[in-house]
């Protein structure tokens, strides 16, 4: 090969790399000139705190403050349905009964809550198969109003009956069991009552038990006055505690006072088996 033939040879292949880099910028600009022009523009929206829940609220639960947060939402996307802060309180939804399941993070909506007093309270609280039954209490059985819907209670009956002593005569006298354990509190009503002139304040406590026991206490409020007795919230089992000696699942008013017979089980009496005395108390 001669030289003339390498310095064509080089000049062509030179000739041949400027025209395909003419031609790439060129289809570059054209591709260019036809692809519209994209901008993106940051828009900033307005945010005010909406009330949502803060865990999982199960239908026909108690709302409580630690269940519910604010949390910020696009105004623009807030609908006269959510509660935004300002406008309403945390405390409103305090003591009302989710009429449905709520999801975490979801805003709270009044239609989705019952409060005391309002249609389908009941209802809504009441656990499936289970009976709401009212007991009148007052300001010493009810605990002086530090029972809340969802608590849980124990039911006290308290009796009064008439003995009769060997010599004939009448005794008034008192016993008191617990009628019901662990009952929910569904709803706790107070009103003002004009009653001889004096104004008294009523109150019932409401509480969710199942068909046997609603008969239970409809006749023991026949029988007798019904205390509460609030139990702890705390889920620990609890031990078991055998009844002290003599009592037998009730509890008689000389195991508390005894002034019959100078001693704390009451009157003493003999009785004659044959050939054997015992003594009994009463």
């Amino acid at each position: 090969m001669t030289l003339r033939t390498v310095l064509l040879l080089m000049a062509a292949l030179a000739v041949a790399g400027l025209t395909a880099l003419f031609a790439r910028g060129w289809i570059n600009a054209q591709k260019a000139a036809l692809s519209p022009e994209v901008r993106v523009e940051t828009v900033t929206t307005e945010a005010v705190n909406v009330l949502v829940a803060k865990q999982p609220i199960v239908a026909g639960s108690f709302v409580k403050p630690d269940m519910l947060t604010w949390r910020a939402w696009p105004e623009d996307g807030v609908i006269d349905a959510y509660a935004v802060e300002g406008e309403v309180a945390v405390g409103a939804f305090e003591g009302a009964v989710a009429r449905s399941g709520i999801a975490e993070g979801q805003p709270i909506l009044a239609a989705q809550v019952v409060h005391p007093g309002e249609r389908g309270f009941l209802a809504a609280v009441l656990t499936p198969g289970k009976r709401a039954v009212s007991v009148p209490v007052d300001a010493t059985s009810g605990i002086s109003g530090f029972v809340f819907p969802g608590d849980k209670v124990d039911l006290l009956l308290t009796v009064t009956f008439q003995v009769k002593d060997r010599e004939g005569e009448m005794h008034r006298r008192h016993a008191t069991r617990t009628l019901l354990r662990d009952v929910r509190i569904l709803a706790i009503d107070q009103k003002v009552e004009q009653a001889d002139g004096q104004i008294s304040v009523a109150k019932t406590a409401t509480v969710e038990v199942v068909s046997d026991q609603a008969e239970r206490i409809a006749l023991a409020l026949q029988m007798g006055a019904i205390s509460l007795s609030l139990r702890s919230l705390a889920k620990d089992a609890e031990m078991a505690v055998a009844d002290p000696p003599g009592r037998k699942g009730y509890l008689l008013d000389t195991q508390v006072f005894g002034i019959v017979g100078g001693r704390a089980g009451g009157r003493e009496i003999n009785v004659l088996r044959g050939n054997q005395a015992d003594v009994a108390a009463f």
